[in-house]
């Protein structure tokens, strides 16, 4: 546990996922609807924000089949540092159905580079991660790239209020980047 923590803290938990979950398949077919308990009890979902250049709240929360929630705090939040909640099974399930109707395992791996229909400076970054069963897949989402889908921005939404993520954030509806420069790529 104390080795977990470590890495946590140091960021380094969150390049060992990445390292771990582009190692293993995405499985488009996957029916996140119908999982087995058993299955739903071993998942993982991670949701990284990082830092922009202004006040964006930097954090991560991941999210446990068996109800555990870790959020570990790193700037312009009113926790920082580790901190454990919980959530209830059904809201697991309720989480899957969004990531179902997302069509989570379809999507990019980037939405930050190339395939932008519009760009913009200084904004902060989401990478989502799911693993569960045989499957994993993980998506980064540079939130001044247009074109990423509406159903990933509603995801990230859904699994920072189910973790309940404003006790530690503290409200973050203000916060953002201080000055951007935007680029159409038509």
């Amino acid at each position: 546990m104390v080795f977990q923590r470590f890495f946590r803290a140091t960021g380094l938990c969150s390049l060992l996922f990445l390292a771990s979950a582009s190692a293993r398949p995405s499985d488009p077919s996957l029916d996140l609807t119908s999982l087995p308990d058993a299955d739903v009890k071993t998942l993982t979902v991670q949701l990284e924000r990082t830092a922009c250049y202004g006040n964006c709240p930097a954090y991560s929360v991941t999210i446990h089949g068996d109800g555990r929630v870790e959020y570990n705090g790193k700037t312009h939040v009113k926790e920082k540092g580790l901190r454990e909640g919980r959530v209830e099974a059904d809201q697991i399930k309720s989480l899957l159905n969004e990531f179902a109707t997302a069509k989570f395992f379809t999507l990019s791996e980037d939405y930050s580079g190339e395939n932008c229909t519009r760009y913009c400076t200084d904004i902060l970054t989401a990478v989502t991660e799911i693993d569960v069963r045989e499957a994993s897949h993980h998506v980064k989402h540079y939130y001044g790239c247009g074109g990423a889908p509406k159903a990933l921005l509603d995801l990230e939404s859904a699994i920072d209020k189910l973790a309940n993520v404003e006790r530690w954030t503290g409200d973050v509806s203000k916060a953002g980047p201080f000055g951007t420069t935007c680029v159409d790529r038509h």
